[in-house]
């Protein structure tokens, strides 16, 4: 007789042993049951498989991928000092406390990872969220929004680097994404004093002689202006050619020398779109987090959901470190974002796609100083989620 599977969101040993049993028993190709996570201690997990202990960190991790591959599709593994890995569909690694220990407790954490789930929040979001209750146990609400218990998260490759150089000025202000050296020298001329410059797709060797003459010349541009000028995944040209700073994606943050960077004393800016990708890059202490996207875009395909002004006032209030928002900005929404807290107003085409782009820039900067003026958005206790569950 067939066993009918739970399809509870959460499973820990205590509450479905049999049914986890069952699964690393049965040598079909089923597929993984419908629950959304698997969470476990170390000790649990070790048993589960057949083993005396899990007592490295390479241990763990094969311990949960054979875990997500035979239970469930996403797997938690706690405990350490103040440690849990994670394996899911979104992303996986290592989540570490900065300040502090989780108070290891499966049941807990399992309760507030449902909770999160119940939110809407994919696997890897509700891992990250229990691990700040399981910081805070005291916080009662189960869920502590204190940057002192946001834990880092780690890349797949682990790395050590963390701590880049601060920004000569944290008002950054309209921050203007252009995609040439003349674009560069045009907008930092109409007075703005943050610029990005990003150009894509040049990856032949004589695109890439190209890029080096843009970099040179709007670095030249924005040092003559007196503009933070950064550089969008071009990190080698930017080292090379003494750029001020560097801009990187989530995907860019896997092949960076994040090393070389840092010791080239440039300024680090790192776009996040979720909770996760925000406790990625808070592991590397920046120079700013950008999140977005704040509303909807043309500019980039992407599968997240449009933030809001309410998630940018959240992540401006939990985040001590310049916050930009980006993604669809429009004079009245940058108003908005200033209004959040935002220390920077990322914008492309309100600026680029404008009849007058000094006009627009004026405008821009004068929204952001009307924000600045006006009462400031009371941020939400919590967030919304910004990536629809996998089914």
């Amino acid at each position: 007789m067939t066993v009918p599977i739970s399809t509870a969101p959460v499973w820990t040993l205590s509450s479905h042993a049999k049914e986890i049993e069952r699964l690393l028993q049965d040598q079909s190709d089923q597929p993984s049951p419908s629950s959304a996570l698997l969470c476990v201690d170390r000790k649990e997990a070790a048993a589960l498989l057949g083993l005396t202990s899990l007592d490295t960190r390479d241990a763990v991790e094969q311990a949960a991928r054979t875990l997500c591959t035979r239970v469930c599709k996403a797997v938690v593994i706690i405990g350490g000092k103040n440690e849990a890995y994670a394996d899911t569909l979104q992303a996986s690694g290592w989540l570490s406390l900065p300040a502090g220990q989780f108070a290891v407790d499966t049941s807990a954490f399992a309760a507030s990872a449902t909770e999160a789930l119940a939110k809407g929040f994919v696997a890897i979001d509700a891992i990250v969220l229990a691990c700040m209750a399981a910081a805070s146990p005291e916080s009662g609400a189960g869920f502590s929004q204190h940057s002192s218990n946001l834990p880092y998260f780690s890349l797949p490759q682990p790395t050590t680097v963390s701590g880049f150089a601060a920004l000569s000025d944290t008002n950054l202000g309209l921050y203007a994404v252009v995609d040439s050296a003349a674009w560069v020298e045009r907008v930092v001329t109409a007075g703005v004093r943050t610029v990005q410059l990003r150009i894509k797709e040049a990856e032949q060797p004589e695109q890439r002689e190209f890029v080096r003459q843009q970099v040179r010349q709007a670095i030249a541009a924005a040092t003559k202006a007196g503009a933070q000028l950064f550089i969008n995944d071009h990190w080698q040209l930017a080292i090379e050619e003494g750029a001020y700073g560097v801009h990187l994606g989530q995907e860019d943050l896997h092949i960076a020398d994040l090393a070389a960077i840092r010791q080239a004393g440039l300024r680090l800016g790192i776009s996040t779109h979720a909770y996760w990708e925000v406790c990625r890059a808070w592991a590397l202490q920046p120079s700013y987090i950008a999140c977005g996207p704040i509303h909807p875009t043309q500019a980039k395909a992407m599968p997240w959901i449009p933030q809001g002004n309410d998630n940018l006032a959240y992540w401006c209030a939990l985040l001590p470190t310049p916050v930009v928002g980006i993604a669809g900005m429009d004079v009245p929404r940058t108003e908005q974002a200033a209004r959040a807290g935002a220390a920077g107003v990322a914008v492309i085409s309100a600026i680029t796609a404008a009849v007058s782009p000094e006009a627009a820039i004026a405008q821009l900067q004068e929204a952001i100083r009307r924000g600045r003026s006006s009462p400031p958005v009371t941020a939400p206790l919590f967030p919304k989620p910004t990536l629809s569950p996998t089914p």
